[in-house]
């Protein structure tokens, strides 16, 4: 208890000077810590050589955060949330016989938000207004497979003689709106069930829609679709997504995305379908990605992924994932992957 209470004074000082409101603003705020511990086991074979890795799950990786919101006048909710990652051999950085066992810490939202009958505006490293338009699910199985599988991300195609081409984030990517920089953004109040968000960072905006609805008998839909433009990086990008999920538990999504690079005679893309199965706690899912012009004009990156999560309780999640990787060029061999792992929510 004086722990917890020493936490809301020392967050509520913070916050009064960040917003500039009058000091009983804050009195009756509410201040969380949660988090997460994101682990798996993969065994690799790129065609050559086979390792056995352990590593953060980086779908969903390692971290915690501190949230904390009050009603600061009347019909206006002033809110912050500051979340850091913390990962060891992080699954988008380790590859076969080079594994990084270093730890990071690695800021991913500091901001602050004003929440009303305007909408939502708000401030600081949080998400820009596109990303996840790419990501839109409900098979239950994207802690082990989803459009942008980071699991197996560092783990590097070879050719004949081990020598590494590409790795799989080299070759696979779902064209999302940008994740977790430093900008300001406006969520609109929903329309019925479409709601609209735009954001603008330094030479970075985004616009995005979401579309979600429950229809009768228990199925429900859901859709995004986001537009990028990067200054800073030279490209704009597309990404949308849909998804729906029957009463009886089969779910299918799908998901599509373009870049266009200014200073690049490439312009990639990529396509990605899953159908799924939900049975109580288990689900089931198979998926199927192709990326074309990502790694050089006119070459295909393909990959199948066999998915299964078992939501052992609120909060606890079991999974296995098999994925078949491979691209069509001359000399690169194909892929196999298997992981094991587990996601616990505090």
């Amino acid at each position: 208890m004086v722990i917890k209470q020493s936490i809301k004074m020392t967050t509520g000082a913070l916050l009064i000077g960040s917003f500039a409101i009058a000091p009983h603003a804050f009195a009756k705020s509410e201040v969380k810590i949660s988090g997460q511990v994101s682990r798996a086991l993969t065994f690799a074979d790129n065609g050559v050589d086979d390792d056995v890795l352990f590593t953060d799950n980086t779908n969903s990786g390692t971290r915690f955060r501190i949230t904390g919101e009050t009603d600061a006048v009347a019909g206006i909710t002033v809110g912050f949330n500051i979340e850091t990652q913390y990962q060891d051999n992080a699954s988008d950085q380790v590859d076969i016989n080079d594994s990084d066992s270093s730890s990071a810490f690695r800021s991913r939202k500091r901001e602050l938000y004003f929440q009303g009958g305007f909408g939502k505006l708000s401030l600081g490293q949080g998400d820009g207004a596109a990303n996840g338009t790419s990501e839109v699910d409900f098979s239950g199985t994207t802690i082990a497979d989803y459009s942008g599988q980071d699991l197996y991300d560092g783990i590097s195609f070879v050719d004949s003689s081990g020598n590494a081409v590409v790795s799989n984030g080299q070759a696979f990517d779902n064209f999302d709106g940008l994740s977790r920089n430093d900008r300001i953004r406006y969520d609109s109040l929903n329309f019925g069930p479409v709601g609209f968000a735009v954001s603008a960072g330094t030479d970075k905006g985004e616009i995005a829609a979401r579309y979600s609805q429950k229809l009768a008998g228990g199925s429900k839909v859901g859709a995004a679709i986001g537009y990028v433009t990067d200054d800073a990086d030279d490209f704009q990008q597309l990404g949308l997504s849909a998804s729906y999920l029957a009463s009886n538990g089969f779910n299918i999504t799908g998901a599509y995305g373009e870049q266009y690079l200014n200073d690049s005679p490439l312009d990639p893309t990529s396509a990605y379908i899953k159908i799924g199965q939900k049975l109580g706690a288990h689900n089931l899912s198979v998926s199927y990605t192709l990326t074309e012009d990502q790694v050089a004009s006119n070459v295909e990156a393909e990959r199948i992924n066999l998915a299964y999560v078992y939501h052992l309780k609120q909060g606890v999640e079991l999974f296995a994932d098999y994925e078949n990787a491979q691209i069509d060029a001359d000399g690169v061999e194909d892929k196999n992957l298997f992981s094991i792992g587990s996601r616990v929510k505090f």
